[in-house]
């Protein structure tokens, strides 16, 4: 499955890069390409784009094949060429992108990550931490898969398990 994702990845943000349509990829994804390297089976693509351009984003996504769009709160999930795509706005913001309600320079324009050779924008660590919060919030941990805590502990000890604590004391304070 890892690599059909990877095609797709390298397919999207190609094309994207065409229309000068910036994107950056979320979640297990993101962590990967910020470490250069593989580190498990991944089930969807988490991906950023500018709320102000989503009618642009989506017809990129159908243009490469995407169908079968369902809203969410926090954004829109489409399916293409059989894989799960997870998109979330980021808004823009005194001339950045961001994603609402986080630390700021959660979407930095710097490619910070490479997939098969390939450089990407990510989300931050504090973006990625972040959405480990909010899980860690709404879901018990009896109910986490294995690569959950796997990627967790990777996002954790990539950013440093001091500035995690810190970041998440944050959080706790923002949503309490």
């Amino acid at each position: 499955m890892n690599k059909r994702h990877i095609g797709l990845i390298h397919r999207l943000f190609t094309a994207a890069e065409t229309l000068d349509l910036p994107l950056w990829l979320q979640g297990g994804w993101a962590i990967d390409a910020k470490l250069h390297r593989i580190t498990r089976e991944h089930q969807d693509i988490d991906i950023a784009f500018p709320t102000e351009r989503k009618v642009e984003f989506l017809s990129l996504l159908r243009s490469l094949g995407g169908s079968a769009i369902e809203e969410t709160d926090y954004g829109f999930l489409i399916t293409v060429d059989g894989i799960l795509v997870d998109c979330e706005p980021c808004v823009l913001t005194n001339g950045v992108y961001e994603l609402e309600g986080l630390p700021p320079g959660t979407c930095s324009w710097e490619k910070q990550g490479n997939i098969a050779g390939e450089s990407f924008r990510c989300t931050s660590w504090e973006a990625i931490l972040w959405d480990y919060f909010y899980y860690l919030a709404e879901v018990p941990q009896s109910s986490w898969r294995v690569q959950d805590f796997e990627s967790y502990a990777l996002a954790r000890t990539s950013f440093g398990d001091a500035a995690s604590e810190r970041l998440h004391e944050q959080f706790k304070a923002q949503y309490a």
